[in-house]
């Protein structure tokens, strides 16, 4: 085989001479070539296949006459002593004297064995330790016993395991502690003492919110209340006293500010120049409901809605739409912004075709007139809803002159106070004093005088009858002001039933308590009030 090695090569490289069998360069002096194994020489070649057939015979070595036969007896008595207490048990086990024992010492945190013992790799396992036993000992392995053979044998394995290791050992030190034994006692160590510093840790109260966060002199972030500015507190990390400081003036400045403009915000277009549009609400409800998909079914309507807002004149009325939805992504600064560039270009008598507004619907004094209250209405079978509270519970819903090519149907629904001040308007200028009149809504408070019973103290509460309209409401506040028995109506007072517990402390069990007149059910009827909001002296004065 050529490799392809030319004879000026062997010339430059006299240190290695080509391979006879496949041709690879090798070093001058190896007996087989590195790639093939092939041997150099022939000579060397024919001198190992004659070695391999003519193989050398194995010779026998004879023991030396000074061998120590007592060795050989020692070992068989040592067998016959042992084997000849293997019927025995393990309390009347006793080792010959022929054997020599070797006891080694542990401590609890480490043990090592003695330098005179050899162990093989595959005893390394496990080390068993022979020593005698003492008659205490013996004693205890017996009772152990017994006591084993009459355990339950259905109890589970965790309940032994227990038992085992809280048990006093019968073995040896190294032996109960060697394998697992260890790792099962620190891990029920570490488990209780997860337990100690779980119940010593401090239960924290509720976050703090707003505040100002100082820092201790040790640098521990701490968040207090804004009550406790200019006062010392310790650090609950470190004991050290820090010191709250007060309010700078742009602090204090900053809560008017914000309130001021809440309060714009919140009045809308009542702070707006509008000209000749007197009065206008801010996201007022506009539902637009196809007939044919109508499904009466309480609160089914109350979130498809779109807000408008509303400006009332003595000509006209509008509903611009301020964006897509009417909510403007829910940034009320910007919401308030569109608001006032409409209240200035109908303050500049322009035309209402370029409101800069989404969309607007305009209504004129004719259609106007033609507004009428559908839900709640005199009698059920008479209205489109069948007395259902589709627009939601304590909603009124007045329907709008239908626009032209429109195929659905526009309902404006108003809280009560917001009807109240819709009915005032359309009444002020377009002359219309009989906007649901008929439909139960109060326009008015309508209050009743009772007498409480234990105090005989008289107080106002609103009719049932339309309560469910000053709950909806979200700008009406109600106090509860008495109780009323369903058997006999007799009236208890807030105030009176606290004294007289019935019903329990906070009343909850009002329904099932007895009446002190006819000593029947007192029954869940509650007696309502408008709250009276608290105002300070100094106002009052002024």
């Amino acid at each position: 085989m050529s490799n392809g090695v030319t004879p000026d090569e062997h010339e430059k490289n006299p240190t290695e001479i080509p391979c006879p069998c496949c041709g690879e360069m090798v070093r001058v002096g190896l007996v087989r070539c590195w790639n093939c194994s092939a041997f150099m020489r022939e000579d060397i070649a024919e001198a190992y296949r004659k070695m391999q057939e003519n193989p050398s015979p194995m010779i026998f070595s004879k023991l030396p006459d000074d061998s120590d036969e007592g060795t050989e007896a020692d070992s068989q008595l040592s067998t016959a002593t042992m084997s000849s207490f293997g019927g025995r048990d393990d309390d009347d086990f006793e080792l010959d004297e022929n054997i020599a024992v070797t006891e080694y010492e542990a401590s609890d945190d480490d043990f090592q064995l003695t330098e005179n013992t050899k162990i093989s790799d595959s005893d390394q396992s496990t080390i068993p330790l022979a020593r005698e036993e003492t008659v205490a000992e013996s004693e205890q392995d017996s009772d152990t016993k017994q006591d084993t053979d009459n355990t339950n044998e259905a109890e589970s394995a965790s309940d032994a395991k227990a038992k085992e290791v809280n048990a006093e050992p019968t073995e040896d030190h190294s032996v109960a502690t060697g394998g697992d034994v260890l790792l099962d006692v620190a891990m029920q160590e570490e488990k209780e003492d997860r337990k100690r510093r779980k119940g010593k840790r401090r239960r924290r109260s509720g976050k703090i919110e707003g505040g100002v966060v100082v820092y201790c002199p040790n640098g521990h972030r701490i968040r207090v209340r804004e009550e406790y500015r200019g006062a010392a507190g310790k650090c609950p990390a470190c004991g050290v006293l820090y010191l709250v400081p007060l309010a700078t003036d742009k602090e204090e400045e900053k809560p008017e500010t914000d309130e001021a403009e809440t309060t714009s915000s919140k009045d809308g277009g009542s702070e707006l120049n509008t000209g000749a549009y007197k009065y206008w609400f801010n996201d007022v409800k506009l539902h637009a409901i196809d007939p044919t998909k109508l499904k009466l079914k309480p609160n089914s309507l109350e979130k498809t809605f779109t807000l408008v807002d509303l400006a009332i004149s003595n000509e006209k009325m509008l509903l611009p739409v301020l964006s897509k939805g009417g909510l403007l992504g829910g940034n009320k600064d910007k919401q308030q912004k569109v608001r006032a560039e409409i209240a200035q270009h109908l303050s500049e008598e322009k035309d209402e075709s370029e409101i800069p507004a989404q969309n607007v619907q305009v209504f004129d004094t004719d259609q106007i007139q033609k507004l009428r209250v559908v839900f709640p209405a005199m009698y059920d079978h008479e209205s489109v809803f069948a007395g259902v509270p589709v627009f939601g519970k304590g909603r009124i819903a007045i329907l709008l002159p239908k626009q032209e090519d429109a195929k659905e149907n526009q309902y404006l629904t108003l809280s009560l106070t917001e009807y109240r001040k819709f009915s005032k308007a359309l009444n002020e200028l377009h002359g219309i004093s009989n906007l649901g009149q008929d439909s139960g809504i109060p326009l008015t408070d309508q209050v009743s005088q009772v007498t409480c019973h234990y105090s005989e103290e008289s107080f106002e509460t609103l009719d049932n009858e339309s309560l469910h309209f000053y709950e909806a409401d979200p700008e009406i506040e109600l106090a509860l002001a008495g109780r009323q028995c369903e058997a006999c109506q007799l009236i208890v007072s807030e105030d009176s039933r606290k004294k007289e517990r019935i019903g329990g402390k906070t009343g909850k069990g009002i329904a099932k308590a007895k009446c002190p007149k006819c000593n029947e059910k007192f029954g869940n009827i509650s007696l309502w009030q408008i709250a009276i909001s608290e105002v300070p002296e100094q106002a009052e004065s002024e």
